[in-house]
């Protein structure tokens, strides 16, 4: 069985730095394979909203302009890291937000240069990558993305059984518990889809949003 989660995320947001963590240990707790993408909501309401309540000081004390320059830094260097494989590019993605949102460092090229060497990137790459039209071209792709999905705020994640393409499975509340009981439903169709919510509902528990995508 193979899945693909596409992880919708405000790149400066604890909450969905909370929930990139959820994604990669449900991956590794269920015994199938999984593709993973986290794709950076990038657009003005997101970098000046709190969507996801997470008390923010970021969005706080930078004015508007320093925001928009931080969001577009982190995002389009992120996209450079990912050019050097998906793997390297989250756990770069997952630093740089580590140390930006939890250890309260200042965001600067040099501290982006330093989390590439400690990620084995290369550095000659990354530095042509970071601010290439390639990675601006891939922003505007995920943004594609989020509007063909219909993705209201951070921290919703879509997933799909790759071998049933045609129908996905949409959640605006990323819980642990709602992704492993959507994912070991394995035909993840919208039958079998709105039996599970029927019974969770049954049992009292959290209604996790989920909703059929095409």
């Amino acid at each position: 069985m193979l899945f693909e989660i596409f992880l919708f995320v405000d790149p400066l947001c604890k909450e969905c730095e909370k929930s990139e963590k959820t994604v990669l240990k449900l991956s590794k707790d269920i015994d199938s394979k999984f593709k993973i993408q986290f794709i950076p909501i990038y657009n003005l309401k997101v970098i000046q909203t709190d969507f996801c309540h997470s008390n923010n000081k970021i969005k706080k004390v930078l004015s508007s302009n320093e925001l928009y320059n931080l969001y577009h830094d982190v995002v389009l260097d992120y996209k450079a890291a990912l050019f050097q494989g998906m793997k390297n590019g989250k756990s770069f993605f997952m630093d740089m937000q580590n140390k930006i949102l939890d250890q309260g460092i200042k965001y600067t090229d040099s501290l982006s240069l330093e989390t590439a060497k400690e990620h084995n990137l290369d550095i000659p790459m990354f530095e042509e990558d970071r601010r290439s039209s390639l990675a601006k071209n891939t922003v505007e792709e995920d943004q594609k993305i989020v509007k063909n999905m219909k993705i209201k705020k951070p921290a919703s994640a879509v997933i799909f059984n790759c071998n049933k393409p045609n129908s996905g499975v949409l959640t605006s509340n990323v819980c642990y518990s709602g992704l492993f009981n959507a994912c070991c439903n394995q035909d993840l169709t919208k039958d079998s889809l709105k039996d599970m919510m029927k019974k969770s509902q049954k049992k009292s528990v959290k209604n996790s949003g989920f909703h059929i995508v095409k």
